[in-house]
């Protein structure tokens, strides 16, 4: 489920940043301040509970093994971490921003994240985020299946390759 989150975290950047590299320029500080204020006008304040959620999704398969306060020991310790992550992920985020886009495209990404409907966009992208990945986590078992048969295909596996494949496949997809 790591991947998941990994992967989730990658398609809303992907999502609210389409890419378009720019020439360099003399105007860095100036990209970075609104790289900086585009940053944050993403994360809204629906973030700390959409992240929230992601994370309980992520508890691993032992969890269910584990006592009542065990189980909740572990979601505080991944609810921490998360936190602490996310505020160093952003920090990240804007450089990168302020190096590809254009001092106008950031002005223009500020302004519309500014907007009434910018401002929805963040709140119901975050709303949306633990609904998308339960579809993703739900479509995990069938593509981990077709990777495995892809890998064993392509690397000409015996059948017991492809049985120790296709179990840890399934495992990895958590079931």
């Amino acid at each position: 489920m790591r991947h998941v989150f990994g992967g989730l975290m990658l398609a809303l950047t992907l999502f609210f940043a389409p890419a378009a590299l720019a020439e360099t320029r003399d105007d860095g500080p100036a990209r970075l301040a609104l790289a900086n204020k585009f940053v944050a006008l993403m994360q809204g304040e629906e973030m700390g509970a959409a992240i929230g959620q992601m994370t309980a999704m992520m508890m691993p398969a032992e969890l269910e093994s584990m006592s009542e306060d065990e189980a909740a020991k572990f979601r505080q310790v991944m609810s921490e971490v998360t936190a602490r992550m996310m505020p160093r992920m952003f920090e990240a985020m804007a450089p990168i921003y302020a190096d590809i886009f254009t001092l106008e495209e950031l002005q223009g990404l500020v302004d519309f994240y500014q907007s009434d409907i910018g401002r929805s966009l963040v709140t119901k992208s975050y709303q949306a985020a633990p609904r998308l990945a339960e579809a993703v986590q739900a479509m995990m078992p069938e593509i981990m299946a077709d990777m495995g048969n892809l890998l064993c295909d392509q690397f000409e596996c015996t059948a017991e390759q492809r049985r120790e494949l296709k179990s840890a496949m399934a495992e990895a997809a958590g079931n």
